[in-house]
C-alpha cells in the first residue's frame, strides 16, 4: 500500500509541473501579440491605419470596429473620443473589468466558477449582433450616426 502512495505523490508533482509549464508556454506565446497591441494602444491618437479586417474584406462595420481606437482614446483620457469611435467599447471594457474582478474574488473565496455563464455569453453575443446589424443598416447613420461610431 505504501508503494502506491509513493507513486501517486510523484505523479501529482509531475502533473503540477506540467500545468506550470503549459501555463508558462501559453503566456509566452501571447507576448508578441501583446507587444503589438500595446504599441498600437500607446501611440498618439490619429496615427496609423486602424481598420478592422472584417471591414477591409467586406466593407461592413463589425461590432468591434473602432474598439481599439476607443480603448486608445480611453487610455489617453478622452472618453468622448472613445464613444465617437465605438460607443459600445467603453461599456464592454467596464463590463470586462467587472467580470474579471468577480472571477478573481470568487477564486480567492475558493469557489470555482466560469468567467462568464452561458446566459451572460448569449446576452453578450445577442447585444453585439444587434449593434453590428444596426450599424450596417442603410439609413441608420442618418438617424443614429453618433451612436453607431464613425461613418463608413
Amino acid at each position: 500500500m505504501t508503494s502506491s502512495c509513493s507513486r501517486a505523490e510523484p505523479d501529482a508533482r509531475a502533473e503540477g509541473r506540467r500545468r506550470v509549464l503549459t501555463g508558462t508556454a501559453v503566456a509566452v506565446s501571447f507576448l508578441p501579440g501583446a507587444a503589438i497591441v500595446a504599441a498600437g494602444l500607446l501611440r498618439a491618437p490619429g496615427t496609423g491605419v486602424d481598420l478592422c479586417p472584417v471591414h477591409r474584406l467586406t466593407g461592413f462595420w463589425c461590432p468591434l470596429c473602432g474598439g481599439t481606437r476607443a480603448t486608445r482614446a480611453l487610455l489617453h483620457g478622452d472618453p468622448l473620443t472613445a464613444v465617437g469611435y465605438n460607443p459600445v467599447a467603453p461599456v464592454v471594457l467596464a463590463l470586462a473589468a467587472a467580470v474579471a474582478v468577480r472571477w478573481v474574488l470568487s477564486r480567492r473565496a475558493g469557489r470555482e466558477r466560469p468567467i462568464l455563464t452561458g446566459r451572460e455569453m448569449v446576452a453578450l453575443f445577442c447585444l453585439a449582433g444587434a449593434f453590428g446589424v444596426a450599424r450596417n443598416l442603410p439609413g441608420m447613420w442618418v438617424y443614429l450616426g453618433p451612436l453607431l461610431g464613425p461613418a463608413g
